[in-house]
């Protein structure tokens, strides 16, 4: 067991890391900051081909494309290394308020940031419609996401927009790209 968790650590560590990468490259277009790249599909993300470890046997598995990578690992990313998504916490200084292009949800017994498919929009898409559109392919119930149970997009009320849902891993896939079991069980407790 302390091997495939060691493995999959390795190969989740670089995934985060090359998805800190894309967040910082995609917020530094979208504000016309300086960035070594023009595209955040210009950035490299890491070779799984000789990984073992759970998560690159998904990878692997499933032929997951780049935009399927970061929407898997937004999802993950609460979970796993929560800090990293602070940056979207910032305020927009005109309107006093959150970045609306940002997405997210925060949650009252959560002081993170929870990505959203709008947060996946604005990574993947910016302000192309195109590839906007093509995102809401990813949350279908034809998409392996939705038929292998591995992500799904919370469904917002009535009156949201789509994309406004919370990204959300299951619990069996996050049992096993972490600690490699089929399943685990959340605690419940009332405190």
């Amino acid at each position: 067991m302390k091997g495939i968790i060691k493995k999959n650590a390795q190969a989740i560590t670089q995934e985060l890391d090359w998805l800190a990468e894309v967040i910082d490259t995609s917020l530094k277009l979208h504000f016309g900051q300086q960035t070594k790249y023009k595209s955040i599909y210009d950035i490299q993300a890491p070779d799984m081909t000789l990984d073992e470890s759970f998560y690159a046997e998904v990878i692997k598995r499933d032929q997951t494309s780049i935009p399927e990578r970061i929407v898997l690992l937004l999802a993950l990313a609460p979970h796993v290394r929560p800090e990293m998504l602070d940056v979207f916490l910032i305020k927009n200084e005109n309107f006093d308020k959150n970045f609306t292009e940002f997405g997210g949800v925060k949650d009252s017994k959560c002081n993170g940031f929870i990505p959203t498919g709008e947060t996946a929009a604005f990574i993947l898409a910016m302000n192309d419609l195109e590839k906007r559109f093509d995102l809401f392919n990813l949350f279908c119930e034809d998409h392996y996401f939705y038929k292998r149970n591995i992500l799904s997009i919370l469904k917002p009320k009535s009156f949201e927009p789509y994309l406004s849902g919370a990204l959300i891993i299951s619990l069996e896939y996050l049992s096993y790209l972490t600690v490699g079991l089929s399943k685990f069980t959340a605690v419940h407790s009332d405190y």
